[in-house]
């Protein structure tokens, strides 16, 4: 009998939806640990695959910075290797697949994975003479291509949809305006949106405008363009960079917006615009996010989110960095007291606000309809008349039943 019950699942509908998630932060341990030891690179402690699993994880939150110091670990693997990057952009399909997600937004940044970028001057030098991947050759378009191919490859074998957002950085304007041109020449390839990710430059009301005036007239032309745009905001900065993020630069989704909270008119204008809020559970605590608030309440803003009905999905942001997969998310919400009703209306919210065209938006939704077995059910006619009084239903005349007469027996046919 215990073989029958430990049997596993054999089909598992694809209900899950996915906004937010780093194509560069969500490699596996195993693939990084296997090319790592394949180019000879650095690895934490005596080389292990558990001795880089642990160098990755965050031992003490502390800020968004030190979260995101452990890309510096595996990301010189990735740069200038358009092998490596078609690999992991298929491998993140079928780890989508196995989370039973049906459409999924990954973003990354084509210009982080290009080695003129991420290497010393001496590194480079040598890559120059040719010997590493090619590398003295790639441009962004190289990225782009390695990326989408993976993506077809394993939608096509995993049946898991996945679009693309292309970000901008923070403290790298000199990309943005290029970014925007890949997010326009490959529309018809699968990018999706626009993205502003990075160390938030949407701070303190003092900032200077300056700081933020090439992203800000990049997004206004990406809203003129019909790109989609989400931005990186609230998420160890103040509400006012949410508001920023609007209403500056037309953001249409938040990714984190955890301290959206601490400004109570900000948060009724987020409502009121119907934003929608890319909530990443694990991250916003490894990134100290969630700690750093000053909320009279302690409790995570998804909770409030939730019991106002405002719009947010469930995201993993950097599995990589954060280990954990969809699942993981939703059981930590889970224990939290979020119900079924709850995560059944983040994936249809997500579906809605995903940057999908409306007829795939439309069949997307009907998927999610016919994975959660939404039922179709129409009142039977006699329900359906318009008496209001039980008793003129029951006394209601039946219809007439049909009649023949026959002139003679021989005319009965």
């Amino acid at each position: 009998m215990s073989l029958i019950f430990n049997e596993p699942l054999k089909h598992r509908p694809k209900s899950r939806v996915e906004l937010h998630v780093h194509l560069d932060g969500a490699i596996r341990h195993e693939t990084l640990w296997e090319v790592m030891r394949q180019k000879g690179l650095s690895l934490p402690g005596n080389g292990s695959l558990s001795d880089l699993k642990e160098a990755l994880k965050v031992q003490e939150p502390r800020d968004l910075a030190h979260f995101l110091q452990a890309f510096a670990i595996f990301l010189p693997a990735v740069v200038g290797d358009a092998a490596l990057m078609e690999r992991m952009a298929y491998e993140f399909l079928e780890d989508q697949a196995r989370e039973c997600v049906a459409y999924c937004e990954v973003r990354f940044c084509p210009h982080l994975l290009l080695p003129s970028h991420n290497l010393t001057p001496s590194e480079q030098e040598t890559q120059l003479n040719g010997s590493v991947n090619g590398a003295k050759e790639m441009v962004v378009e190289d990225v782009m291509d390695a990326v989408l191919k993976g993506l077809a490859r394993g939608e096509q074998q995993f049946g898991t949809k996945a679009r693309v957002i292309l970000c901008c950085f923070w403290g790298q304007s000199e990309w943005s305006w290029d970014i925007l041109r890949l997010c326009e020449e490959y529309k018809e390839r699968g990018v999706v949106g626009i993205d502003l990710a990075g160390v938030e430059g949407l701070g303190s009301e003092s900032e200077s405008f300056t700081k933020s005036a090439v992203e800000c007239a990049v997004f206004e032309a990406a809203k003129e363009k019909g790109i989609h745009r989400t931005i990186h905001a609230g998420e160890e900065g103040p509400a006012s960079g949410v508001q920023k993020a609007v209403e500056m630069f037309g953001a249409e989704r938040i990714g984190h917006g955890y301290h959206v909270l601490e400004d109570e008119e900000v948060y009724k204008m987020c409502q009121q615009e119907n934003i929608h809020f890319e909530m990443c559970p694990h991250s916003s605590f490894l990134t100290g996010s969630v700690k750093s608030l000053t909320t009279p309440s302690k409790r995570h803003p998804i909770l409030r989110f939730a019991e106002d009905e405002v719009s947010f999905s469930i995201n993993t942001d950097d599995p990589t960095l954060t280990h954990t997969r969809l699942s993981d998310e939703y059981k930590l919400l889970i224990s939290w007291g979020l119900t079924e009703a709850h995560l059944t209306r983040a994936n249809f919210q997500a579906a809605l606000h995903s940057f999908l065209p409306p007829k795939e938006k439309k069949q997307l939704i009907d998927q999610l309809k016919e994975a959660y077995g939404f039922i179709h059910y129409s009142l039977p006619p006699i329900l359906c008349s318009t008496s209001t009084s039980p008793s003129e239903t029951r006394t209601s005349t039946p219809p007439p039943k049909p009649s023949v007469t026959f002139g003679t027996w021989a005319d009965r046919s």
